[in-house]
């Protein structure tokens, strides 16, 4: 599924951002929500990241695959749990001037079926390969899989973002005709014991929940590594039910 690809590491851009009005992400769809941010970016080289994959009491593998080339990127996720495919991801697009630009995000999860969201850079938009519904497409917008990858990224070429108390906005989109916005807000650096029991020193940053059936969403950026996630934990809001990826190795070029 992957292709192989040499290393690159595309070139920062420099933006300004533009500030948002705080609470209004939790309600505002995404064709009235407020202007979003954009940042400048430093992204990192062509990494693999192999991670152990918790879900409630069960335990599997994740992998995370980024290859960024000088025309593009492809960053893809595969995880499995008692030899069942547990979650698997791929999006595939450019670079702009906010960083990350996805042309198409595809996912499956536990073998059902395939669902895209497709970023129509040309006619401005989001589209869904099964709900007929549209967003428009706003600079800096990320998917469910680059959003990982974008947020290091940030992080690497705005070290003032790294304070506690900061926050990190992008439009994220899944594949299931959902585009909102995401907000992190920085708690600080915390230390994080991963599976080998090694600990290792990362940022920490929280998005809460804006639906019932919503997410909480943790993850942990190490700065000696990119400010590539070192862990992640996704919590339903409803049921307190969750996945959690450690990482267990980073393999570099």
């Amino acid at each position: 599924m992957v292709e192989t690809a040499a290393s690159a590491t595309p070139t920062p851009t420099t933006t300004t951002p533009t500030p948002t009005t705080p609470g209004t992400e939790a309600t505002a769809p995404a064709d009235q929500a407020p202007p979003l941010p954009t940042y400048s970016t430093q992204l990192a080289p062509a990494a693999t990241l192999h991670y152990e994959l918790r879900r409630n009491a069960l335990v599997g593998q994740a992998t995370l695959h980024w290859q960024p080339t000088d025309s593009g990127y492809q960053v893809s996720l595969q995880g499995r749990i008692g030899g069942l495919p547990a979650v698997e991801g791929v999006s595939q697009g450019g670079f702009d001037a906010a960083g990350i630009a996805p042309l198409r995000y595809s996912e499956s999860r536990r073998g059902r079926e395939l669902r895209a969201a497709n970023f129509q850079r040309g006619a401005g938009r989001i589209t869904y390969s099964g709900p007929a519904v549209e967003h428009p497409l706003v600079p800096g917008a990320q998917d469910r899989l680059s959003w990982l990858v974008q947020l290091g990224a940030v992080l690497q070429a705005n070290p003032a973002l790294a304070q506690p108390g900061a926050q990190v906005a992008m439009l994220v989109a899944g594949s299931r005709g959902d585009a909102l916005p995401w907000t992190f807000a920085v708690q600080g650096m915390e230390a994080v014991t991963l599976p080998d029991d090694s600990v290792v020193q990362a940022l920490h940053l929280h998005r809460a929940p804006q639906r019932p059936y919503d997410n909480h969403v943790d993850v942990w950026l190490d700065p000696s590594r990119h400010h590539l996630p070192v862990r992640l934990r996704l919590q339903l809001r409803a049921t307190g039910e969750g996945t959690d990826y450690r990482l267990q190795r980073l393999e570099l070029p």
